[in-house]
């Protein structure tokens, strides 16, 4: 199992597979969930929609959760969920169960100990649970519906994560990183000087913070934009390369290339064809 915490799964590749999502009511269930000497199969997303809970892992360590939490448990490990202030007739949590792999096919972890992942879930992304849970009482399952769902969880669980990172040891530099990260076409002379510092020290904040030097950070973060943009299919190359602040088509191209390792035709080519032979 490779161990890829949320800060980075924030801008790592990453495929969610054998998706499932329901409601749970434990009130007729004795209140208490354990998998110990049982290590579990999947990895698990658990809101606390009507319940509080204490989470005990293997070591002892305990978690408490708090109504309208999310908690994450990884693939493979073992735990004791005690619920509290559940009732009859009623969805005390919702469940995802789910497989996370890497591009390389590897097992993915956030990490190795039950987590609070979310602190809090508004009325938007309980909407998006909910109907996610709907799914699985229904004769045929949206799947993408509830990969969606999955996605969505972990996507804002990094977004979070990434935040409390950048607004302790990367404060000076965090606008800089909101620039970056939204795709700004400012160099780094002038992003560094909107944080006030010199251009190599912002950058070598920068390379601690994502692992990457600037440069690189940016343009991977254009390729995948435009991975995206291609196969939506409703803007050219070249007016993709305009909107991803690339010189020209051809440096777009050649950039594509080189992270790709094909052209961005045969690539909406190719993608294409999987998408009819693969319903």
């Amino acid at each position: 199992m490779k161990v890829i915490d949320f800060r980075e799964l924030y801008n790592s590749e990453f495929v969610i597979t054998e998706p499932l999502a329901k409601g749970q009511n434990w009130f007729s269930r004795g209140n208490v969930y354990s998998c110990m000497g049982k290590p579990k199969p999947s990895h698990t997303l658990l809101w606390f929609k009507n319940c509080s809970a204490r989470i005990t892992d293997s070591t002892g360590k305990v978690i408490n959760a708090e109504k309208n939490q999310v908690a994450y448990m990884s693939k493979g490990i073992e735990y004791t969920v005690e619920f509290f202030d559940t009732a009859p007739d009623r969805d005390d949590t919702v469940v995802f169960h789910f497989q996370m792999k890497n591009c390389e096919n590897e097992d993915v972890a956030a990490t190795l100990v039950p987590q609070i992942c979310i602190k809090s879930v508004d009325s938007a992304l309980a909407l998006v649970i909910e109907n996610a849970a709907a799914e699985f009482d229904k004769n045929v399952v949206c799947t993408p519906l509830i990969t969606s769902a999955i996605y969505q969880l972990l996507a804002l669980a990094c977004q979070r994560q990434r935040k409390r990172v950048v607004s302790h040891k990367y404060k000076y530099i965090s606008e800089g990183i909101e620039l970056i990260e939204t795709n700004s076409d400012k160099t780094f002379d002038e992003i560094a000087k909107i944080c006030g510092v010199s251009e190599g020290y912002f950058r070598k904040l920068f390379r601690e913070y994502s692992g990457e030097n600037p440069v690189d950070f940016r343009q991977k973060y254009r390729i995948e934009k435009a991975k995206q943009l291609l196969l939506l299919d409703t803007l050219s190359i070249g007016e993709i390369a305009e909107e991803l602040h690339f010189s020209d088509i051809y440096h777009f191209s050649k950039t594509f290339k080189k992270l790709v390792g094909t052209s961005p035709q045969n690539y909406v080519k190719q993608n294409k064809f999987e998408t009819k032979t693969n319903p």
